[in-house]
């Protein structure tokens, strides 16, 4: 072979390398929606929002949502228990393919994670017995013994101003919290005011207060990797579709029909605006 021909074969050659490193390098992970099924991690222990009974036939809103979005897609979810505390791991790690468990969008969550929505909106409240009319204003907070759990938005909030005074624990479950407000062991439990709805439903010895919230509105999205932003885009648009028609409210008022009960204008207070889910899906931080 002539010095010319051998230096024309390795030019190939290295061509084809690099070709073939570009096209590496520019390939996607496979869609989370390819193959028809999807695993979904949910709460199990939140009536209203994500619950089950003798772990099976899950029910709530978060249930509902999912099936409702994902079928549209004509995907099938196959819903799987996580923890609040799990929930970022179970994605990176690849144990579950979508989070639909009343997850908070966040600008740090949202810099490690995709997010489609919010679907539902709500502030952080606090959840009292019925009989104990001790606590009906923020300044009344202020001494109690106040419960929360791992992994949730709601025990951060309290290390600023708004928390100053009050005692606050954790449980190792929302169950957990219930089980001492419901015995006394605790004064109330604080979470998101839609959680707390849920579990008055369930127990009519517990209600909401509704005056006390603490803290900036939060916003659910259905979290997913980082990697997946064609899918993340095609579960925004059917998220914006179910949120704009009927079905969005039907859905959250025979999921949680203690909140319309109590709530004359629910629908503006918990329903998202499309242009907050155009702000929040799909990015590395909002883009309010």
């Amino acid at each position: 072979m002539t010095a010319r021909a051998t230096s024309l074969a390795a030019l190939l050659t290295l061509a084809g390398l690099a070709a073939t490193a570009t096209a590496c390098g520019s390939a996607e992970p496979p869609s989370l929606l390819a193959s028809g099924k999807v695993l979904v991690g949910v709460k199990s222990d939140q009536p209203g929002t994500g619950y089950t009974l003798d772990g099976y036939n899950p029910s709530g809103f978060d249930i509902t949502l999912a099936r409702h979005v994902l079928t549209s897609l004509h995907v099938e979810p196959d819903f799987g228990a996580v923890p609040s505390e799990d929930r970022m791991t179970v994605l990176t790690e690849k144990k579950k393919d979508l989070i639909v468990a009343t997850f908070s969008i966040t600008p740090d969550r949202m810099a490690k994670l995709d997010f489609a929505g919010p679907y539902a909106n709500t502030f952080q409240g606090v959840l009292v017995r019925k009989a104990d009319h001790r606590i009906a204003k923020p300044s009344d907070v202020i001494g109690k013994r106040v419960c929360t759990w791992p992994g949730t938005t709601s025990y951060n909030s309290f290390n600023g101003p708004e928390g100053q005074g009050i005692r606050v624990y954790q449980s190792q479950t929302a169950q957990g919290c219930i089980a001492d407000l419901r015995r006394n062991d605790a004064d109330a439990v604080s979470t998101d005011q839609m959680i707390l709805y849920g579990f008055a439903k369930k127990y009519p010895d517990l209600k909401v207060v509704p005056n006390i919230t603490y803290g900036p509105v939060n916003q659910y999205g259905i979290a997913m990797a980082k990697g997946h932003r064609a899918d993340c885009l095609k579960i925004r648009d059917a998220l914006k579709e179910y949120v704009t028609s009927s079905d969005w409210s039907q859905d959250f008022a025979n999921s949680l029909p203690a909140i319309p009960a109590a709530d004359p204008d629910w629908e503006g207070h918990y329903k998202p605006r499309p242009t907050n889910i155009d702000a929040l899906s799909c990015r590395d931080k909002p883009s309010f």
